[in-house]
């Protein structure tokens, strides 16, 4: 909740996000045996939309890099040493899930981070999520859209999505720019701005990886589609 003390505060957001150290979360993913990609605000897995992460600003390059020092110090000057506040999520989506989770909770703590997790059922939990109704942070899955526009729409005031309660009329603007503009290669160079907005603000923490996933099928086999849902 980004008007929830101590999250308010840029300097809050981009600590926890560098003291995460994005491989050792891929690493419980048993998709991804290890392998993964770091998630701007568009998954990497939309490859043609979701910027690369060199071409972020280099404070949003600073978030992809593991840094719990780094992560400390931010932490002291916004007067946050010693932070520990409550995290909600829920153990309904499996063994999968509830590893990055855990693993999310221990980079933090490495970097002296102090959490406690409150897990609801699945349903209580979504329900929860989307009325905005819990006190600081929620670690959540995003959704499996597979064009670019429903990430970005979901960031507008008023939508049920909105869950971190973003409100920023420079976004905003662009948001509904990209909408509008229908050359491809000047959407996308909006788009790729928007990421660079987005991460300089560090309003959600995209601190889980995309697994890398491989599927194989015999040339014969037809109407068949791996499955990269939950």
């Amino acid at each position: 909740k980004l008007e929830a003390e101590p999250l308010r505060d840029v300097r809050v957001r981009r600590a926890l996000h560098m003291a995460v150290n994005l491989n050792e979360v891929i690493k419980v993913n048993p998709m991804g045996y290890g392998h993964g990609a770091a998630n701007p605000l568009v998954p990497a897995a939309l490859t043609e939309w979701a910027i690369p992460i060199g071409q972020l600003t280099p404070e949003g390059r600073q978030l992809y890099e593991a840094d719990p020092a780094g992560a400390q110090r931010l932490l002291a000057q916004a007067g946050q040493s010693g932070l520990k506040f409550p995290v909600e999520s829920t153990g309904t989506w499996g063994t999968a899930f509830s590893d990055v989770v855990q693993a999310i909770l221990s980079e933090w703590k490495r970097a002296g981070i102090e959490t406690e997790l409150k897990l609801k059922e699945g349903n209580a939990f979504i329900a929860s999520s989307l009325a905005r109704n819990f006190e600081k942070m929620i670690i959540t899955l995003r959704g499996g859209a597979t064009n670019p526009d429903p990430y970005l729409m979901n960031l507008l005031p008023g939508r049920p999505q909105n869950t971190a309660g973003v409100n920023d009329p420079k976004l905003n603007e662009m948001i509904l720019l990209q909408r509008r503009t229908f050359d491809e290669k000047k959407r996308r160079e909006i788009i790729f701005d928007i990421q660079r907005h987005f991460a300089q603000h560090a309003y959600q923490l995209f601190v889980s990886p995309a697994a890398r996933v491989i599927s194989a099928w015999e040339p014969y086999v037809r109407n068949f589609a791996p499955n990269i849902g939950n």
